[in-house]
């Protein structure tokens, strides 16, 4: 288990949701948006899979698609993800949105040809909704040049900080001064926005 206070993961995705909740509980949509906070993603994504598996076929093909928070904080970069394909329109979307926000946000370059540019793997809680073909977006801080490029280690200087003593605020704050401001607040925007335009697509 970690020895770290969870701040990166996943106390950042928790707060981005809530800010989005807040910010849009007043503002009329095309859909209704259910805002989820799963448990047990570490031990097998035993809380998504069981939230996708009491889905029936009617709610499967009336969900325009899954939005996954997943350790916004730490990481060098903050990138947004989504499928191969059509399937991948979320992501599109969010990086029109950051590209008119002027966002410092990216996707997966694609470097690693297990993990096509874009895309990421089906290790967090977006992955059961995918495999019933419902279309994800998936937004996270990490950094796709290191190691073997498959996101796992965040940053240059320490490496992995999820599940690590080194995930809690004052080493964050200390070691990447501004760092979990920034990220925080572009993503809340960008999944405020987000959530706002997806029902005219």
């Amino acid at each position: 288990m970690s020895a770290g206070k969870g701040i990166d993961d996943n106390a950042s995705g928790v707060g981005v949701l809530l800010e989005a909740a807040k910010a849009l509980k007043d503002i009329e949509t095309p859909y209704s948006i259910r805002f989820v906070s799963f448990g047990a993603e570490e031990v097998g994504l035993q809380g998504s899979k069981y939230y996708a598996n009491q889905m029936d076929e009617s709610e499967i093909s009336n969900t325009v698609g899954m939005i996954n928070l997943d350790s916004l904080a730490a990481g060098d970069h903050m990138y947004v993800y989504g499928g191969a394909g059509d399937a991948g329109f979320i992501r599109d979307l969010a990086l029109e949105i950051v590209e008119e926000k002027d966002l410092n946000i990216g996707t997966n370059p694609g470097d690693n040809p297990a993990y096509p540019e874009g895309t990421t793997g089906d290790w967090s809680d977006h992955a059961p909704f995918k495999a019933k073909g419902i279309p994800y977006g998936y937004f996270e801080a990490t950094n796709w040049a290191l190691g073997d490029k498959d996101g796992y280690i965040q940053t240059v200087e320490y490496g992995p900080i999820f599940h690590t003593e080194r995930d809690n605020l004052d080493f964050l704050e200390s070691a990447f001064p501004g760092r979990v401001q920034e990220h925080l607040s572009s993503f809340s925007l960008l999944l405020q926005e987000l959530l706002k335009s997806l029902g005219s697509k």
